[in-house]
Formats: C-alpha cells, sequence, structure tokens
C-alpha cells in the first residue's frame, strides 16, 4: 500500500499576516516606553533646574560677600576691595555656579551668566539680574522710620544709615534674580530651543556686612 504523504507549510501570505499582527500589538506598547522615557527626562531635567537655581541662590545669598556683587544683567562679580581671601573665593565658586562662560576678558572678573551641561548631556543656561535698591536709582525716596515712646517719629533715608559701598552708592539692599533655562533635547544650547523652559527665583540681600 502506497501512503500518500500530504506536505504541509506557511505561505508568504501568512507570514505577512504574522508580521502585522505583531506590529499592530507591538506599536502602542512602544508607543508608552517612548513617552514615558521622555516624561522621565522631562521631570529629571526641570528637577535640575530647580536644584541650580536653588544652589546659585542660597550661595549669593549665604556665601557671595555683599561688596562682590555688582548690579547688572547679567550681574558682575569682583573684588573691589582687595579683602584676602575674596579674589580666590570668586575664582572658585563662580565657575560652580554658572559653568562654562562665566569669565570676561578681565581675570579678575566673573560675570553671572554660563552654560552648565548634566551627565546625561542636557544643558542649562544660568543668569543673574542685580538691582541695587539704593538711594540715587530709586524713584522715590526710600526712607526708615523709628517710634520711641514719647519721642517723635525719625526718619532717616539710606545715606544716613549706611556709607558709600565700592560702588559709590549708598546701598542697603540688592534684587536678585535668577534665571535657569533649560532644553529637553539633548546638547543643545536653551537660547537655541524656541520651546526652551525657564525658572526663576527672586530674593533680596540686605547688607549686613558693614
Amino acid at each position: 500500500m502506497t501512503k500518500l504523504l500530504r506536505k504541509t507549510g506557511i505561505t508568504f501570505v501568512e507570514v505577512c499576516l504574522a508580521f502585522l499582527i505583531l506590529g499592530l500589538v507591538v506599536l502602542p506598547v512602544f508607543q508608552f516606553l517612548t513617552g514615558s522615557v521622555k516624561e522621565t527626562e522631562r521631570f529629571y531635567t526641570e528637577t535640575i533646574a530647580i536644584s541650580r537655581a536653588k544652589f546659585i541662590m542660597d550661595s549669593l545669598m549665604f556665601q557671595m560677600p555683599w561688596q562682590a556683587i555688582g548690579a547688572g544683567n547679567p550681574c558682575s562679580f569682583e573684588d573691589r576691595k582687595g579683602v584676602a581671601g575674596i579674589k580666590q573665593f570668586i575664582s572658585r565658586s563662580v565657575p560652580q555656579m554658572f559653568g562654562e562662560g562665566c569669565e570676561t576678558s578681565d581675570p579678575e572678573v566673573f560675570k553671572g551668566d554660563g552654560l552648565y551641561t548634566c551627565r546625561k548631556g542636557f544643558k542649562f543656561r544660568a543668569r543673574v539680574k542685580v538691582v541695587d535698591l539704593d538711594q540715587d536709582s530709586s524713584g522715590a525716596p526710600i526712607q526708615f522710620t523709628m517710634q520711641l515712646p514719647g519721642k517723635p517719629t525719625q526718619y532717616f533715608k539710606i545715606k544716613d544709615l549706611v556709607p558709600k559701598d565700592s560702588y559709590g552708592k549708598f546701598n542697603l539692599m540688592k534684587k536678585i534674580v535668577v534665571q535657569v533655562k533649560w532644553s529637553n533635547i539633548k546638547n543643545l544650547d536653551p537660547n537655541e530651543d524656541t520651546r526652551a523652559n525657564s525658572v526663576f527665583l527672586v530674593g533680596f540681600k540686605s547688607d549686613l556686612e558693614g
């Protein structure tokens, strides 16, 4: 007796259908994973930016000497009084705060503007604006009052309370605005990204050193 063997196999059409079904199943999963990675990176860059802004603000408020902070946008940092140790402190601390580009043509003067790159390749540009709330630049005269029992109210202007600073101003307070700008695209300068994000911190530093 002769046995007929029936040959079985998979046709090309069936292979194409199998790949089509597999693609329809895998595509949503791939899109979900891609979206999760982008969302994680977005939270990561935002956290780095906020931490960077807080680090700069805390450094300016509690470590940088009053007379070393010059008004401007960006502000400047220099030792105008020749106090021992301040020049070395500025040259070490400012690059740590702002990264690349904070140097000027004068090796003893730095500016509050620079570009920092994190270990994952995202770039953050930090910039600090400082406004002196001094006697001369104020639109309205700044006065301080003192009321003592049994005595008339006393009024003091800034120049009655402090001597001129190293910039030649009767200045008692500085308004500090820290901006950190970043891009969610790796290796891209935030200034070149039209969709860059920014975070701002505002603080006031008083002259408590004199």
